[in-house]
């Protein structure tokens, strides 16, 4: 085995994506004490790097004869910003690890550096991607409940849903067996088209990550935030219900990407929901920096009110499936 060659690739691999991650805090993050962490980082590594025979490890170098060099070789498309950062990151580790077997046979107190660096490489990417925040649209965020599910065949229903404004969708179901629960997440699943439109799961961590749902929904009884952000990781979407400033604030800082507040008004889908009305909007725009969805007997006469209120959104279910579905979201988005 060409060891040479080994190292030489990884510690290019390495000093590529350290790089890629400090012009990405520096210029998408720009928090300053990320910054100093990994600009830190790469001192380390760049130190470690001199006491290395790079000229000699070059010399082994065959690019031009490299099968890793035509362009398909790994080539694998990226869509999003937080597959970009997982990508570097996960070669920033794989080759740090790489770095630190090779050099245990040869330079045990280098080995010890290259593992500490992995080891913040880890750290890092953890606080990188808690900082990427989600991309969404809460505007319109249609619940289907259980009660209305059959009201219209799925695929018309979604291409209602698609075509006149909806910009998010929860599947809300109670009482259906989970067979049932997974049928209709995979089947709506398939049937969204746009990218820019997400599907919510309501309360099951299990069902979403089977149907491959966009996030979860949680209310206050339900798994504790930060336990589904540890089951679902940071790319999945994590709405809570807040009743409260109390409720909001804490979901905020457990790292919740929106928040569910209500009920506004009194709502049919849910009867014995406690009705906060329109002031507590008011009281968490000042306070709230992630996005306010209102929720709760919001129709077509009332709408403009809870968003004048400051909400960022507003999740309807009943005012939209008891009437007509298409003429109900037109009225909401002036879409004809």
């Amino acid at each position: 085995m060409q060891w040479q060659c080994i190292l030489d690739v990884n510690l290019n691999r390495l000093t590529e994506s350290l790089k890629f991650a400090e012009d990405y805090i520096r210029f998408t993050i720009k928090e300053v004490f990320i910054l100093e962490k990994i600009r830190k980082l790469r001192n380390t590594f760049f130190v470690l790097k001199k006491s290395l025979p790079i000229v000699d490890l070059v010399a082994y170098r065959r690019s031009e004869i490299d099968p890793g060099r035509n362009y398909q070789f790994d080539s694998i498309p990226r869509r999003k910003d937080i597959d970009l950062i997982l990508a570097n990151f996960s070669r920033a580790k794989e080759s740090a690890r790489i770095i630190e077997e090779i050099l245990r046979q040869r330079n045990k107190s280098l080995s010890r550096i290259i593992k500490k660096i992995r080891f913040q490489i880890y750290d890092l990417e953890k606080i990188v991607l808690q900082k990427i925040p989600k991309r969404f649209d809460p505007r319109l965020y249609v619940i289907i409940d259980e009660k209305y599910i059959d009201k219209l065949p799925l695929y018309e229903m979604l291409n209602i849903l698609q075509n006149n404004g909806t910009t998010m969708i929860q599947l809300r179901i109670k009482n259906l067996p989970d067979k049932k629960f997974y049928y209709y997440g995979e089947k709506i699943k398939k049937l969204i088209t746009n990218p820019e439109l997400k599907f919510i799961i309501n309360d099951r961590l299990d069902i979403a990550l089977a149907v491959n749902a966009d996030g979860v929904h949680l209310g206050q009884e339900d798994l504790p935030l930060r336990s589904a952000r540890e089951i679902l990781g940071e790319k999945f979407i994590i709405g809570v219900s807040t009743h409260n400033l109390k409720e909001a604030l804490r979901a905020q800082e457990n790292g919740a990407d929106y928040l569910g507040v209500g009920a506004v008004f009194p709502t049919e889908t849910k009867k014995d929901a406690w009705v906060c009305g329109l002031d507590l909007i008011r009281k968490l725009k000042s306070k709230i920096n992630i996005p306010i969805i209102a929720i709760g007997g919001i129709n077509n006469k009332n709408h403009k009110m809870v968003l004048k209120a400051g909400a960022d959104g507003i999740a309807i279910a009943s005012y939209l499936f008891e009437g007509n579905l298409k003429k109900n979201l037109q009225s909401l988005t002036k879409r004809a």
